[in-house]
């Protein structure tokens, strides 16, 4: 392995450590480690700065959500209202990371164009374009027959509307992060087989909305594997948003996500 891909391969698990001590509370090993790291950024090649910078960048834009979201408590809304209001600050760790890219004068890739499927698809071996959309579409239908099945939940109208804005303003924002700029981002100091491993790892840890189990940690490194290859095979993230944002409706209607509406 190269010395740009040791060091690719280095920061890509020091994120993941940072992410691991971040979401679990652990603040006073993870600053003295993020310290380090801008003390070796003048050590690193180009795009393993910018790289370095995309962690540091990632991390203050999470840490001045967090100081909003607390703002936000301290205020009179309505809880649903406040579940909304949070997810929409998740565009600060994204203006933060976009900023530090166009400082290197790199492009932003945010896969944010209109899904393109070739005709031969190559994972470990080549699947069909045809097989891959009658495959796409029956494990659909398998999906929205269980949730039929399954659910727990009494729906009406203002219900569904109301979770179906908070999966997909959480979806899309999630995926612009995670699928969008990360993964696009360890693509090019590592490779796609790491970085998809990498950025799976990562957002499982990442993921404490619904909990610190194993079970959870397991059910959304596997769902990060699948989103991220999707967004692979098609140069875009809309898929993997959709894939998303159905995903976060089959848990609420099972009993798996709680929302106050």
């Amino acid at each position: 392995m190269k010395q740009n891909n040791r060091q690719g391969f280095f920061l890509t698990l020091l994120f993941i450590v940072l992410i691991y001590l971040f979401t679990r509370n652990y603040y006073s090993p993870f600053f003295w480690i993020l310290l380090g790291l801008l003390l070796c950024l003048a050590f690193l090649k180009e795009e393993n700065r910018l790289f370095a910078w995309v962690i540091v960048s990632f991390f203050g834009g999470n840490m001045i959500l967090v100081y909003f979201d607390k703002f936000i408590q301290g205020i009179h809304v309505q809880p649903y209202l406040r579940v909304i209001i949070y997810q929409l600050l998740f565009i600060i760790p994204i203006l933060s990371i976009c900023y530090v890219i166009k400082q290197f004068n790199k492009e932003i890739s945010l896969f944010l164009q209109k899904p393109r499927i070739p005709k031969k698809i190559q994972f470990p071996f080549v699947v069909n374009r045809t097989y891959f959309y009658s495959i796409t579409i029956v494990l659909i239908a398998v999906v929205f027959t269980l949730m039929v099945i399954t659910f727990k939940v009494k729906m009406n109208i203002y219900l569904f509307l109301s979770l179906f804005v908070f999966a997909l303003i959480h979806a899309f924002l999630q995926e612009v992060i995670w699928r969008g700029i990360l993964l696009s981002q360890i693509i090019k100091i590592t490779n796609e087989t790491y970085a998809i491993l990498f950025t799976s790892i990562a957002f499982a840890f990442n993921t404490t909305f619904f909990g610190f189990s194993f079970a959870i940690f397991l059910l959304y490194f596997v769902t990060g594997i699948l989103f991220s290859l999707i967004t692979i095979v098609s140069k875009s993230i809309l898929p993997a948003i959709f894939a998303h944002t159905l995903m976060l409706i089959l848990f609420f209607l099972n009993g798996l996500l709680q929302l106050p509406i």
